[in-house]
Parts: C-alpha cells; sequence; structure tokens
C-alpha cells in the first residue's frame, strides 16, 4: 500500500524558505521548488498561482515570524527602552533571516502584495502601540525607515570594515539622533 503524501501551502512556504536560505532567491524556481518536495512542478499550481505569489506567501509568514517574535521581546517594556528593542529586534531578525531580506530588497514588485501588506500593517500596529510617534520618535515611519535601510546597507556590506561592535554603536547613534528631538522638546 502506498503512503500518501500530505502536501500543503505551509509546507510549501517552508520549504521555499529553505531554499531562499540556504540558496538565494534566485535559486527559488517553481521546477527546483517542487523536486525538494519529491513532487511534479504542476502540483504546485494547486497551491500557489506563480513565483511572486509564492514570494508574498514566504514574505508573509517571514514578517508574522518577525510579529511573533517582537511580541516576546515588547511586552512590559516602555519608553525609551521599547523603542531600542523594537528597533533592534527587527534589525536583528532581518540580518539573520535571508529569506525576509531577499525579498524585501530585491527587485521584485511585491508592493501590491496583500498578504505582505497585511503582515506589514500588523507589525506598524504594533509600533504604534509603543506610542512612537506622540512620545519619543519623530515618527514611526522614519523609525522603521532607519531600521530598513540600515538593515540594507548591512546586507550589502557597505560598511564592512566596521566591526561588530562599531555596527550596533553607529545602529545606535542613529536611533537615538531619531528620537533624541522629541525628547529634548517634551524635556
Amino acid at each position: 500500500m502506498a503512503t500518501k503524501r500530505t502536501l500543503d501551502k505551509s509546507k510549501i512556504v517552508k520549504m521555499a524558505t529553505r531554499i531562499i536560505n540556504d540558496d538565494g532567491i534566485n535559486a527559488l524556481t517553481m521546477p527546483n521548488l517542487a523536486k525538494k518536495l519529491g513532487i511534479r512542478s504542476q502540483s504546485l499550481y494547486h497551491y500557489v498561482a506563480n513565483r511572486k505569489e509564492l514570494l508574498g506567501f514566504v514574505c508573509a509568514d517571514r514578517i508574522k515570524e518577525l510579529r511573533k517574535h517582537l511580541l516576546t521581546k515588547v511586552i512590559g517594556v516602555s519608553g525609551e527602552k521599547a523603542i531600542f528593542t523594537f528597533a533592534d529586534e527587527i534589525r536583528d531578525f532581518l540580518l539573520h533571516d535571508r529569506a525576509m531580506t531577499s525579498i524585501l530588497y530585491s527587485l521584485e514588485d511585491l508592493t501590491s502584495s496583500p498578504v505582505i501588506e497585511k503582515e506589514i500593517l500588523q507589525i506598524v500596529d504594533l509600533g504604534k502601540k509603543l506610542d512612537i510617534d506622540r512620545k519619543n520618535v519623530v515618527s514611526l515611519h522614519s523609525l522603521l525607515a532607519g531600521v530598513l535601510g540600515y538593515v540594507y546597507l548591512d546586507q550589502i556590506d557597505m560598511f564592512k570594515d566596521e566591526s561588530s561592535a562599531e555596527a550596533d554603536d553607529n545602529y545606535h547613534e542613529l536611533l537615538l539622533r531619531l528620537v533624541a528631538p522629541k525628547l529634548k522638546a517634551s524635556g
């Protein structure tokens, strides 16, 4: 008696994530994914319409993991420490998650992906709960832009001559400059 394979979208997304993490975003093709899953390429199209949609699902899944991670780190933390924790955890997650950064910083047009937009809005909502806009930071938008920009420069080794400690210090200096104008104004 043959064993029936159980394939679902979550298994497809997990394998796609593994391929991107191990071999890069260009290695993620429908035939390569099917081969790694031990199925025919045509079977994938029962779950995803195309590679672009698959990338959207992978990115949304990784953002969801980031949100879960953030919740464990920022709950119970307040003030400036909450802002730094929020920003630091996003940076660290992105620096160690090749799949998410490959998709976020790729030239793929995923700006209209509803699954990615939904997950990003949940991260933004979490940031809003830190009361960033009204109390401490120029804006949540500027904080997230600073984090994403810094991660991008780290990913392309723009400042490869910096030690890890120097990179951390420079990153925190950026955050302080974003936070300081509001702290001075309210003080």
